[in-house]
């Protein structure tokens, strides 16, 4: 017969109580997303978060802040001061800093195997630059691409030569894009995509020239879109890092940061990258139901884009040598041939 003192027993009492209480502890981490709420990328967040929820038996949760904590460009910064626990950014506000998070950003790598680009920037990423380009204050756990970028206009006949188009206001992405452009002498006016419907609707430009069809409706410029043409490869497909907090991330035991990881990194790319895709496919047949046409680029168009976007590869290879010691000519290369070989299968 067990006999408890009234201490043994008020002790017994009180770690019954607590007992419970650390079983069931929650950390709740807050992740701020650069897209609309129609944006076809929150399901996919969701689904990560409940996925993580349910793997860690409710410890660990993602909890979505209702907009953006920051302005595009400076998500990094809000979330390496706490603003929010985690988020993602396009690599062209990084690429300056960071030149590693550029690598499939390079001139026409993305063959519209979005998943397959995703997963084999990740996967390059980790081996060839995670251990050499630290991202002070973020532990960065994935990374995604939305697929090829498109050239339209808000004429109803596609832009046909390379005289019309050096004739236009081009509105376009930062980073591969603008660089390009820019190296055409094009009349361009870069910034996020957020402000793109804001310049379009204005007649501030004429022309845009770095989002996938479904951002082209998520982000409000289809109904100033009249025709677009295709390439493939694309010259750009934008490509997004997802991080975390160090802290936050510190904070999480190893088992749960495993389970995080489990759910991240080539996984979460893929699948970010197949929705990507359907969603394009979808939206491409909308766009083309309410009266978009679409057209081959011109070849003279398609030859000024390589010649132009032949100098940023060669910047950016200058750049990754001279900070890491890493061809980034000879890594271009193979990263094609990676994705070829994973778009085939």
């Amino acid at each position: 017969m067990t006999i408890r003192t009234p201490v043994l027993g008020a002790l017994f009492s009180v770690a019954a109580l607590i007992a419970p209480v650390s079983a069931q502890a929650v950390t709740e981490l807050t992740f701020s997303s650069l897209f609309p709420p129609n944006h076809f990328s929150w399901p996919v967040f969701r689904a990560w978060s409940d996925d993580i929820a349910a793997a860690t038996n409710g410890e660990v949760r993602i909890v979505f802040t209702p907009q953006s904590v920051s302005p595009p460009p400076g998500v990094v910064d809000a979330v390496r001061n706490g603003v929010a626990d985690a988020g993602f950014i396009f690599n062209g506000f990084l690429g300056q800093n960071y030149p590693g998070v550029m690598l499939t950003q390079m001139p026409f790598i993305d063959l519209g195997d979005t998943a397959a680009t995703s997963r084999v920037f990740w996967e390059n990423y980790q081996e060839h630059f995670a251990p050499v380009e630290r991202i002070r204050g973020v532990e960065v756990v994935s990374a995604f691409h939305l697929g090829p970028n498109i050239l339209c206009s808000t004429t109803d006949a596609p832009l046909s030569t390379l005289e019309e188009l050096q004739g236009r206001r081009v509105w376009v992405l930062p980073g591969t894009i603008s660089e390009t452009m820019a190296n055409m002498g094009l009349a361009i006016t870069a910034s996020p995509a957020v402000q793109v419907q804001e310049l379009v609707s204005r007649n501030t430009v004429d022309a845009i020239f770095g989002l996938t069809q479904e951002t082209v409706v998520s982000f409000g410029a289809a109904p100033y879109v009249k025709s677009c043409v295709d390439m493939s490869p694309a010259l750009q497909s934008a490509s997004f890092l997802v991080f975390f907090n160090q802290r936050a991330w510190d904070r999480l035991s190893d088992e749960q940061r495993a389970t995080v990881m489990e759910y991240s990194g080539s996984a979460f790319a893929e699948r970010m990258g197949a929705a990507a895709a359907e969603a394009d496919t979808v939206t491409r047949a909308q766009l083309e139901a309410s009266g978009v046409t679409y057209a081959p680029v011109d070849p003279g168009i398609l030859e000024a884009m390589h010649s132009a976007s032949d100098a940023v590869l060669t910047q950016w290879a200058a750049a990754v040598q001279s900070a890491y010691g890493i061809d980034g000519r000879a890594l271009v290369e193979e990263v094609r041939a990676e994705i070829e070989a994973a778009s085939a299968e």
